[in-house]
């Protein structure tokens, strides 16, 4: 008998296992964390992890050494620990890990079972439940609501504090008019009203009402909403139309809802509420034994039902979140067990003495690929724990301790202007500069897509090309084990409950007996080792070895075997029927199907009957399956619940579009990863090979008779070398890799580099589009270092040489090539025969220069007698192109003109007299004729053929053909001008050695005079009216006179006395500026009366009173100062001429 203290015990954890709270509260009780029996709480009990960390002294990773061989060492996840635990704390860890997985299964079990299967855990403490029977309920329909209800009422709500139950019908129905207590009276009256209920079709807006109702207790917590069968119209929408007095969530309850918008409805309804949402749809059968219901209502007794339920989330509901979290804490618990119990098998011998530590004779660094701790790992699992990023085997993590960026700028480049007939001063360009010392290294891409310069020494390459190597080992291992037994078909099976679905139809009779023998491998290779395993063979129908999962023993296996062997072929693929069976039992953790064909239920149907029971991974096989439709059912079966989908053709029947007669996606990663790492030690080995040949070009470190060894060594060379090229890698191991042969692996053509591949050539560098222009510069001069070295040491391939031996043939041009692009190559300009080009040598851009104390542009005079043409720009800007007709060669420019036209002419006239036919030309006497001379004859038989030549390539042609004789026309008047402007000069040379008086030739030349005034801006007498106009002085010739240019176009001679020169101005007496439409410009003497105040920035006005006494405002740049004597002299000059005037 029971003692009271374990019978409190067991109370208590019946208390813990059916507490009315959240799955997600519920764990965070008893979970593992709570319980400090996660698996880094554990670890941090049991053991120390071992240290190790990259030295960057020593440039290689260490690894502590201290009590060295004192502790065993175990791996979790990649990482190595040290054990500290005895065999009794270990065990006690297992004992407390299965006690806890055994919890969790006892509460998903009270999930699972009761009024918990069919309503869900009510959460709260005052809740109010709406029931709907649905639109037409039926009377077995109304009589399964009223007993799920019953059921709830009896085993949940009276946990609670207080409910009320309200029906909606053809009208709202409430049992109690607001919350009451849930005492034994109350629950036994709720449910004598709720048996009362007649059958009523509800609607939406009784619903809602309902709804409301039950939200007008401000006392309710939430709202149950019981939904059985269908319902019409949507709710929300109704509820959203009325004012809600308390605001509480409603969480829905779909009970054997068939339709699917009832579905989304109900998920909709209680998303908006911020409710929770739970449905069980019903399969199996309702056997109903009902009493005698003809009492009365007082001594009326509750009909009762024995209900054998068997159901689940209905499609389109997913998966219950409750359920979903326990039984993940639970598969932690065992997984967290085995790895326990693991180590205790490992390291604690059970022949020795109890607690004896039994430490293994040599314990591998690295775990072996194949051992029984990574038996249960998947190749993405096993990658990330042995592959080439775990082990830092990549090409980035072994470079970079030798790499570094890329170093370069912008710096401001001075050159010369794009277009010189608009400016003069240099264009400041940006330049992209890279690093001196950048050149001495080579290069690769980074993985940020960055430029990299490495440096790979003799060490660093033995050291990574002895690691890749293991690696690849490790990898190759791992492949060989995949493939050998029953792995080859099943692959690796990682699960301890598993189903095994083998097809026994008609179609498998030939391959029966093969699949026989590796179901066999399989039972004695992995599934021994399981914990509970069944399987079945479907053709038209299902045969099971035993009705349920069974615990694997000795007997068990023995019995399965047999049944193997008895398997019988037959009838069609029942495929939906396997599932069925085999998801419906309750503790598989996966299933295997093997089939060879589609099956015998849509497609759709199975999908949708699969994604109604339990997550469960199903892993497929396809086995000698040609059928695309039936792969693709296959593999999107395993996709959706999460398995494995595998192909497999016997030696028999292969398929060609596979790699192999297996291939799985395990494989595929395990050979893409060995692919990677191939790649990764051929690149690091050709980064060596290039740094030896950059330091032999800059520092000389071979000799002779080394670049004789290896000439000798380039010609034993086979041309296998590609093939070979790993299995030599492999051979080499424990070897570095010698100059010579780096050398040759570089000089050969057979391999390339998958990061950074050999610039051999030109052509090579610039394939590599993620460089600048800059950089490949830089970059094709290390490239050309190399192939010096390579051709010094006569190491280039014959394709090499082949190909700098021979020339690049010069594309002959055809008529075939159209036009347009004929004329990207061959126009006036692509070939720089437009004028501008012409002149642009002789050209000098003139710009003007504001000059803010004149305020106005200001030219340069320098030019004026040398330059004797200026082309001015358009627009109305402040520039202008001086251009001097002597310094062209025109004759040049004219020659090259005139050949490039009879190149048009010619093509225009072939590609016409091409377009005709015979008829045609036998009109135009059978000889090719000029086009432009029969141009309107040769357009007019053009049109009428339909334009068998397209019209834009003959107008593109004249075009060219017009524009170039414009050219040659301007030229032609260009060269005359510059030849009159040669006489020019020539006589004014003569000239000035006529004037000039013979000299003695013991004394030296006189100097002429300074011009002091030529170029000079002046203000000059008119004789024609007396006032000043303003001009340009030219010359000062003898009698102190002077030649100005006026502005108005008119060249004079006035004294020099006349002429003044502009500049500066006084505040006394000027000469201002008078604008008149007639005269233009002429100045009249005046005198300042009143300057521009310097408080005011705005006042920038000075006051003049002319000679005639009138007043007038003008600028500082309007007036030039003069004496007062020259006042004087031009005010009597002026009064004189007036006088005349009025005389006349």
């Amino acid at each position: 008998m029971c003692t009271d203290g374990e019978r409190g015990a067991a109370a208590s954890q019946d208390h813990d296992l059916n507490t009315l709270i959240s799955s997600a509260e519920w764990l965070r009780r008893y979970g593992l964390k709570q319980s400090k029996l996660s698996l880094s709480q554990i670890l941090a009990n049991i053991s120390f992890k071992h240290s190790e960390d990259y030295v960057h002294s020593l440039g290689k990773s260490v690894s502590s050494q201290y009590g060295c061989g004192m502790f065993p060492q175990f791996t979790i996840y990649g990482a190595f620990y040290n054990l500290t635990a005895s065999q009794h704390e270990l065990k006690e860890i297992c004992t407390r890990l299965k006690s806890k997985a055994e919890l969790y299964q006892q509460r998903l079990n009270w999930l699972t079972t009761g009024s918990r299967q069919l309503f869900g855990v009510i959460q709260e403490k005052q809740v109010t439940v709406v029931v709907d029977f649905g639109t037409g309920p039926s009377v077995a329909q109304h009589q399964r609501g009223k007993q799920t209800l019953s059921q709830v009422i009896h085993e949940q709500v009276s946990q609670i504090d207080s409910f009320n139950i309200i029906c909606s019908g053809t009208h709202v129905n409430a049992w109690r008019q607001q919350l009451v207590d849930s005492n034994e009276n109350h629950r036994q009256s709720a449910i004598d009203w709720l048996w009362a209920l007649e059958p009523e079709a509800s609607c939406s807006i009784n619903l809602a009402s309902a709804l409301l109702k039950a939200m007008e207790d401000t006392a309710t917590e939430a709202i149950y909403m019981f939904a059985v069968g269908d319902f019409g119209d949507d709710i929300t929408n109704v509820l959203r139309k009325r004012p809600v007095a308390n605001v509480c969530p409603v969480h829905t309850v779909s009970f054997n809802a068939r339709l699917e918008k009832t579905i989304l409805a109900l998920k909709q309804l209680s998303f908006v509420t911020a409710g929770r949402f739970h449905a069980f749809a019903e399969i199996s059968i309702f056997v109903d034994e009902l009493r005698d219901s003809s009492q009365d209502k007082a001594g009326r007794e509750v009909p009762e039902f024995s209900i054998q339920l068997s159901g689940g989330m209905p499609p389109g509901c997913g998966v219950r979140e409750d359920v979903y979290l326990v039984w993940r804490e639970k598969g932690e618990a065992l997984q967290i067990s085995d790895q326990i119990q693991a180590i205790l098998t490992e390291f604690f011998s059970s022949n020795d003495e109890p607690g004896r530590l039994c430490i293994p004779h040599h314990m591998p660094y690295h775990t072996s690929p194949v051992c029984a701790s990574d038996a249960c790992l998947d190749s993405k699992k096993w990658l990330e724990h042995f592959g080439l990023k775990a082990q830092k085997l990549t090409i980035y993590d072994a470079l970079a301790s030798c790499a570094f960026h890329h170093s370069d700028g912008v710096v401001d480049i001075k050159s010369m202007p794009s277009d010189e007939s608009l400016q003069s001063d240099a264009e400041t360009c940006k330049k992209l500069i890279n690093a001196k010392y950048c050149s001495g290294f080579v290069h690769m891409r980074w993985k940020d897509g960055s430029v990299a310069h490495v440096y790979v020494t003799a060490e660093k390459c033995r050291q990574y090309e002895e690691k890749m190597l293991k690696a690849l080992e490790a990898l190759q291992e791992r492949i060989e084990w995949l493939r050998e037994g029953s792995r080859v078909l099943f692959g690796n099976i990682l699960e301890e409950q598993v189903y095994l679905l083998l097809d026994t139809s008609e179609s498998m009779r030939c391959h029966l007996p093969w699949v026989k023998e590796k179901v066999s491998q399989l039972i004695e290779e992995q599934l021994c080792q399981k914990q509970k395993v069944n399987m079945l063979g479907f053709g038209t129908h299902v045969v099971l070895w035993r009705d349920m999962l069974t615990k694997v023993s000795s007997q068990s296996l023995v019995s399965a075997r047999h049944w193997i062997d008895k398997l019988q072929v037959g009838g069609s693929t029942n495929t939906l029927g396997a599932l069925s069976v085999a998801l419906a039992a309750e503790d598989t953790q996966a299933v295997y199907l093997l089939t060879d064909g589609r099956p015998d239920q849509p497609v759709k149907d199975i999908l949708e009957e699969v994604r109604r029971w339990p997550p469960v991974p199903v892993h497929t096989i396809s086995f000698n399956c040609d059928d695309q439709e039936a792969n693709s059912f296959l593999q999107e079966l395993s996709m959706k619940t999460g398995g494995r989908f595998c192909r497999y053709f016997t030696d028999t029947q292969e398929d060609s579009s596979t790699q192999g007669p297996c291939e799985n996606e395990d494989l595929q990663l395990l050979r893409a990863e060995m692919e990677e790492g191939r790649r990764n030690l051929e690149s690091v080995c050709r980064l060596r090979a290039e740094c030896i040949l950059l330091d032999t070009f800059h520092h000389g470190k071979m000799d002779t008779n080394q670049k004789a060894s290896q000439g000798v060594q380039l010609q034993s060379c086979q041309t296998s070398e590609r093939e070979q090229h790993f299995s030599q890698l492999k051979s080499a191991r424990c070897a570095a890799q010698t100059k010579s042969s780096l050398l040759r692996l570089l000089s050969s053509g057979g391999t390339t580099r998958a990061k950074a591949p050999l610039p051999s050539s030109h052509a090579k560098v610039l394939e590599q589009g993620w460089l600048l222009p800059e950089s490949l510069e830089l970059f094709q001069t290390n490239a050309d270092k190399q192939m010096q070295v390579l051709h010094s040491f006569g190491m280039l391939s014959n394709e090499s040489k082949h190909k700098k031996k021979k020339k690049k043939a010069k594309p002959k041009e055809c008529l075939e090539t159209s036009t347009a692009k004929w004329l990207k190559a061959n126009s006036l300009v692509a070939k720089k025969l437009t004028l501008l080009d012409a002149v642009a040598p002789a050209a000098i851009a003139h710009d003007a220069k504001y000059v803010p104390m004149l305020e106005k542009h200001v030219y340069s005079k320098v030019f004026n007698d040398v330059l004797h043409l200026a082309q001015v720009s358009k627009g109305g800007t402040q520039k202008f192109t001086l251009i001097n007709p002597l310094a062209i060669n025109l004759k040049d420019y004219k020659a090259r003109l005139s050949k490039a036209l009879q190149d048009y002419e010619s093509r225009l006239n072939l590609i016409a007299w091409r377009a005709l036919p015979q008829e045609e030309k036998d009109k135009f006497g059978g000889e090719p004729v000029a086009f432009l001379e029969q141009r309107e004859v040769l357009l007019e038989v053009l049109g009428r053929l339909g334009w068998p030549v397209a019209q834009d390539e003959l107008s593109a042609l004249e075009e060219q053909i017009h524009t170039g004789r414009d050219f040659l026309q301007q030229a032609t008047e260009l060269q005359s001008i510059s030849s009159q402007a040669a006489q020019d000069a020539q006589e004014t040379i003569n000239g000035s050695h006529k004037d000039t008086p013979p000299v003695k030739n013991n004394t030296e030349s006189p100097r002429r005079p300074l011009d002091s005034l030529r170029g000079q801006k002046v203000v000059a007498w008119s004789e024609d009216d007396g006032a000043y106009c303003s001009g340009i002085a030219r010359k000062c010739l003898p009698g102190k006179r002077v030649r100005v240019d006026f502005s108005s176009g008119t060249c004079v001679v006035v004294p020099l006395s006349h002429a003044l020169v502009v500049g500066g101005c006084g505040p006394y007496y000027v000469l201002v500026n008078t604008r008149t439409e007639d005269r233009g410009d002429h100045f009249v003497p005046g005198v300042v009366i009143a300057t521009p105040r310097r408080l005011e920035a705005a006042d920038k006005l000075f006051t003049i009173l002319k000679f005639n006494n009138k007043e007038v405002h003008t600028y500082r740049n309007k007036i030039i100062k003069i004496s007062q004597a020259r006042y004087q002299a031009t005010c009597h000059k002026l009064r004189q001429l007036r006088l005349v005037r009025k005389t006349k």
